[in-house]
């Protein structure tokens, strides 16, 4: 038998198994010759897709496959996916008699036909436009900061309307990148931790507003009518007598006005700084006396009033501090009886009327009083039934603020520069002395036309840009916070905030301490000359809260509940020199905090 020669001869499982091999040249050996046997390969059997050769067995055929193909007749594709993913990194195509190789988006396959690499997509400077691109595998990603989100349209990070989302439970500011809440404090809520819903401001330092049933309040009305008015008709002339106790910290106002009316016979005691002060008009002729002690220190002192022999004395404490001789009688005749008109903490007449002016508005407490020996059940029953016409069981010095009102006054911010003798800048200085008994309330604000609040010094429990909960001493000029002191609100102790606006500079000061801007230069100057335009129009300086302005006209607008002095470049505020005052506000006493149970 001769040997195969390798480079000329095919060899397949069939021959193998007949164990037959052929030369070149040599005949099939047959019983009956070769020659007399058709070609099987013609025509030819196999798949010409899939067959390299057809070989002629003589009285069969066989099918040499090509790579990739198989069956007897080399027609049925093998499918190299299918064993290990034909040595592919990522996917695998089949196709007839072959596959190649391919990769996922993001990948590009490597010179070895087999592996993928990464695409760097952000090598393409276009890839992103202007933010910032990452290169993730197979992938990449346009970022950008928190509150914006990316717009391949525009290649560009856009703003996301958080308030369109609803994110806020009552009001909400939507700002570059982020956003604001804002809650009604006027109504007495103010923002939750999670800094979108609200929650009611309560007082976290409780103040002694104990109050006595068995006292007489004098502030109570603002307009300085009087609290109580009486009308004595006697048969006879009667000596004026009127005694009772009395507790101030005010300098100035009115207790009493006795007589007819404005042009008649009568006489106003009344306080001026600090001291008993007695006006008289008898026959059309006016006087006026002042003696004695100091007596607004708070504490308690009897004083009277008697008619004796043609003199009025008054004493204090038994100790008599003038006696003024006066011609005619108070009570006056009228329809065959003698009448005497008394008011209490106020005046039945305008203040210009007086002999001289003075202001009615007395923070002041009476007791045990006794007029003209009479009885005055009537009175107390009037006002054991109105708490508003009692007095806080205990005092101290101060203007007290419940949280429901305000006062403001017209004041002016101009600075005259020394020797010019004509207006040339402003300049606002504030100093508050406050023992809070809430963290969040407007301190001070001054507001101009169309409900615009160009500067605002308040307490908040939050900071506004940092979402974080802290307690603070904020200044503002409209929304935006130019400063931020923290400052331990809830302590029960006093605390001074100092503010100073002017020559183009900010400070805010808590117990001494400098607080931090929240603004860069250019912000600085642009909010100053903004707070400058609404000092060249028309302002009004608020103190204890805002009138009804829009929420988000000022980081707080919450009534201030504790007790406050203030002093405004360098004067000190009277609330009873005020253009207006709430009458709930105490404008010269304050209770004091209360000691927690040992």
């Amino acid at each position: 038998m001769c040997q195969p020669d390798y480079t000329e001869v095919h060899w397949d499982l069939h021959r193998e198994r007949l164990g037959l091999c052929f030369c070149p040249g040599e005949k099939f050996p047959t019983g009956k010759g070769g020659d007399d046997l058709p070609n099987q390969c013609t025509p030819n059997p196999c798949d010409k897709e899939g067959t390299q050769l057809c070989q002629d067995l003589m009285g069969n055929f066989f099918c040499l496959c090509r790579a990739g193909w198989g069956g007897r007749l080399c027609d049925q594709d093998v499918d190299e996916c299918g064993q290990q993913n034909a040595g592919c990194n990522q996917v695998c195509h089949n196709k007839p008699g072959s596959f190649y190789c391919a990769c996922h988006s993001g990948f590009a396959l490597a010179p070895d036909g087999r592996t993928c690499q990464d695409i760097d997509e952000c090598a393409d400077p276009d890839a992103c436009g202007e933010t910032h691109c990452r290169n993730l595998p197979g992938s990449y990603s346009c970022l950008c900061d928190k509150g914006y989100v990316y717009s391949s349209q525009e290649k560009t990070c856009q703003d996301v309307d958080e308030c369109w989302q609803g994110r806020c439970e009552q009001i909400c500011v939507n700002t570059p990148g982020s956003y604001t809440c804002h809650c009604n404090g006027r109504g007495g809520l103010k923002l939750a931790p999670d800094m979108d819903t609200c929650e009611d401001i309560l007082p976290c330092v409780p103040f002694s507003v104990a109050k006595s049933v068995k006292s007489l309040y004098l502030g109570r009305m603002f307009s300085g009518t009087p609290v109580i008015r009486l009308r004595f008709k006697r048969l006879q002339p009667t000596r004026l007598v009127a005694e009772f106790d009395f507790r101030t910290f005010d300098p100035e106002g009115v207790l009493f006005f006795a007589g007819g009316h404005r042009d008649s016979t009568w006489v106003v005691l009344g306080l001026r700084d600090g001291r008993l002060e007695l006006q008289l008009r008898y026959s059309g002729v006016g006087r006026v006396t002042s003696s004695g002690p100091v007596i607004n220190h708070g504490a308690w002192q009897t004083i009277s009033v008697e008619e004796l022999e043609g003199n009025l004395v008054i004493k204090v404490n038994k100790d008599a501090v003038m006696q003024i001789a006066v011609a005619g009688e108070l009570f006056q005749p009228h329809r065959g009886l003698y009448h005497l008109n008394l008011t209490v903490g106020g005046l039945p007449f305008q203040e210009k009327d007086l002999v001289q002016p003075i202001n009615p508005r007395l923070d002041g407490c009476l007791r045990s009083w006794n007029w003209l020996n009479g009885e005055d059940s009537t009175i107390q029953e009037t006002v054991k039934a109105n708490s508003k016409m009692q007095c806080f069981s205990v005092t101290e010095r101060g203007s007290f603020f419940p949280g429901s009102g305000f006062a403001f006054y017209s004041l002016s911010y101009a600075r005259t520069a020394p020797g010019a003798g004509t207006e040339t800048a402003w300049e606002i200085e504030v100093v508050a002395r406050v023992r809070p008994a809430a963290d969040t309330g407007v301190l001070l604000a001054l507001v101009g036309e169309d409900h615009a609040v160009p500067l605002s010094v308040a307490l908040v429990d939050y900071h506004s840009t940092k979402k974080l909960k802290k307690q603070l001493v904020v200044l503002a000029v409209e929304d935006v916070a130019l400063a931020l002191m923290e400052i331990k609100v809830c302590d029960g102790q006093e605390h001074v905030v100092t503010v100073s606006l002017k020559d183009g500079k900010v400070t805010l000061e808590v117990d001494g301490t400098k607080g931090q801007s929240e603004v860069g230069a250019a912000l600085l100057q642009e909010r100053l000359a903004t707070l400058e335009r609404h000092l060249q129009g028309s302002v009004l300086t608020f103190v204890g809260g805002l009138p009804d302005v829009p929420v988000t006209s000022a980081p707080v607008t919450a009534f201030y509940r504790g007790c406050m002095m203030l002093e405004v470049n360098g004067r000190p505020l009277d609330l009873d020199e005020a253009a207006y005052k709430h009458s709930d506000i105490t404008s010269h006493s304050c209770p004091p905090v209360e000691l927690a149970a040992p």
